[in-house]
């Protein structure tokens, strides 16, 4: 069967005449998966009614199955004229398929993000490939990013009030690093910004969503746990933006912020009894909301995990004029706040889809220098007492840096690299001030705990020699090598310091710095033989512990730990 596409629609030769078979319409390309193995389909274009040009992804399956009447009332739907009668609809679906075999190839991709040096959203793709990518899935009817104004515009509109303002130029940085996770090699986080009301948490979201899209980028708190997945998700390798922590439930807290940094959807099965395909996205988050991450878990009567911690990081807003310091010539900061609302519902979207652009313009190299900006800056900021919990967000802050660096030296904002890096390093500051100390959770818990211990003088240690340390003595004390070491009774130690059964994982540095003797790796304890049997105790170094707390006080304001006393005092003994 010959068919012939003219302007005025699409012709089939039959009965020894040309006959019409509907409007105009094309195969741009034959589709498939990145995979080459699922998803085959076409890539169709047509007129409708209106001669208002239309494209969409359509798979063989259903092209070619018993569900055609799919495509067929997606294109009437959409206004496309075809002629009346059943052969009609045959005969444009024999067309559509032979037309495929013979189309150019073409990648589909169904989610946002990087895909080789391609990187795609539901609205524009950027980056050279061998072949043509196009989105296809439910984002491709309702786009996540949309454009308004120019990048000027942007610039001189948004960007120069954000100038001088740390939190602002911090929150843009946190949008523009998102799609360089990837290439940092580093993982999902979030950022949550925490203050009264009325200080600018959401006006500072709402500068973020504007580098991506329109105000209605960001997204709330008040979901389930499920449906934030489902939104990481749609936001793969874009900043996702969540306003208002306190109006969502504690428990969908408390899972999301696993569920969101850990980047892959839960494991289920489909209705074969089949493991389903898992999701998976890489993602930055900025969070606002006026109470802490305590306070949401005190509603659900447990503490905040060290891991949930690092995952969201909790930055106090800070500013002289609430979460701003520069107020751009407005007499006050309710002028400031409203003028960037206005601006950005006028101005958005523009940011983001030229610095992807530059992105994938040297995409080869873009890996080697991230990482190598990345460790630059983290290992100026950090020291060789802070612990990796805070060193793996400093890396964060750090990838944060590196992209408003790289986004200034491509003059795509209105400000300097030097600014970029000031700006992220008061926000890193904020945070590490507000966190109290620079040690992992545990650790820092059984210092507090230690250093209490040393200076309550409520203690008391029997001398070894004398062979018994009945109530009320804590254990014994003795010289080894011409140093103090204390023995402390097993059940003592865990009450004191408050432990449960499985100790290992919160005692483990202590042995890594030499504070705690032991001779029996898993236990973390010292066998030592007293009155001809041998008995377990916690072993103490009380001069190296003294001598490390006090090291720890010198530490330019970086922690806040309680300093220890700089004299010596003895350890009680019954004499």
């Amino acid at each position: 069967m010959k068919f012939q596409l003219r302007d005025s629609g699409l012709y089939c030769y039959s009965s020894e005449e040309w006959q019409r078979v509907g409007g105009w319409i094309e195969v741009v390309a034959r589709t498939r998966l990145s995979n080459k193995k699922h998803g085959h389909g076409a890539l169709l274009q047509w007129k409708n009614m209106d001669n208002v040009l239309l494209r969409e992804v359509v798979y063989a399956r259903t092209l070619n199955g018993d569900n055609a009447r799919q495509i067929r009332e997606l294109l009437v739907d959409s206004g496309y004229l075809l002629e009346p009668g059943n052969i009609s609809w045959a005969r444009l679906q024999r067309y559509l398929l032979e037309e495929m075999a013979k189309a150019p190839p073409a990648t589909t991709v169904d989610r946002t993000g990087w895909h080789g040096p391609v990187f795609a959203t539901s609205s524009w793709t950027a980056g050279q490939a061998d072949e043509q990518h196009y989105f296809v899935g439910q984002l491709s009817t309702s786009p996540l990013l949309q454009e308004s104004g120019s990048l000027q515009d942007w610039q001189t509109q948004v960007g120069k009030l954000c100038e001088g303002n740390p939190l602002a130029m911090f929150s843009i940085g946190v949008a523009l690093a998102a799609p360089l996770l990837k290439h940092a090699g580093l993982e999902n986080g979030a950022f949550h910004l925490v203050g009264n009301s009325s200080t600018g948490k959401t006006t500072l979201l709402q500068v973020a969503a504007s580098v991506c899209g329109a105000p209605t980028f960001v997204r709330s708190w008040v979901a389930t746990a499920n449906g934030l997945a489902a939104v990481a998700a749609e936001h793969n390798d874009i900043a996702l933006m969540l306003d208002e922590i306190g109006l969502a439930r504690p428990e969908d807290v408390d899972v999301s912020i696993y569920h969101i940094m850990n980047g892959a959807s839960k494991l289920r099965a489909n209705i074969s009894g089949d493991l389903a395909a898992q999701t998976h996205w890489r993602t930055l988050a900025l969070s606002t909301g006026e109470i802490w991450l305590s306070e949401v878990f005190q509603q659900l009567g447990k503490p905040v995990r060290a891991g949930q911690e690092n995952r969201l990081v909790e930055i106090p807003t800070f500013g002289r004029f609430g979460a701003f310091e520069e107020l751009h010539g407005f007499a006050n900061s309710q002028e400031l706040v409203d003028a960037l609302k206005s601006r950005t519902r006028h101005c958005h979207g523009t940011l983001f889809r030229h610095w992807v652009e530059r992105l994938t313009e040297d995409v080869d190299d873009l890996a080697e220098y991230i990482q190598r900006e990345t460790a630059r800056l983290t290992d100026q900021w950090t020291t060789s007492h802070m612990a990796s919990q805070v060193v793996r967000v400093v890396k964060r802050f750090a990838l944060i840096t590196a992209a408003l660096c790289l986004a200034c030296r491509n003059y795509l904002l209105p400000w300097t690299e030097e600014e970029s890096e000031r700006a992220v390093h008061q926000v890193a500051d904020a945070w590490i001030k507000s966190r109290g100390h620079i040690f992992n959770k545990e650790e820092h818990r059984i210092l507090l705990k230690l250093n209490e211990y040393m200076n309550s003088r409520r203690f008391r240690f029997a001398d070894i020699e004398k062979g018994i340390a009945e109530s009320p003595y804590d254990g014994f004390k003795r010289t080894v090598n011409g140093e103090k070491q204390l023995l402390v009774k097993k059940a003592t130690f865990l009450q004191v310091f408050g432990l449960q059964s499985r100790y290992m994982r919160e005692i483990e540095f202590l042995i890594q710095k030499e504070l705690l003797e032991t001779n029996e790796r898993s236990r973390g304890t010292l066998r030592v033989k007293i009155n001809g049997r041998f008995e377990r105790f916690f072993a103490l170094w009380p001069d190296r512990i003294r001598n490390y707390l006090n090291s720890l006080s010198e530490l330019d304001g970086l922690s806040q730990f309680p300093t220890f006393p700089s004299g010596n005092p003895e350890v009680a003994e019954d004499e």
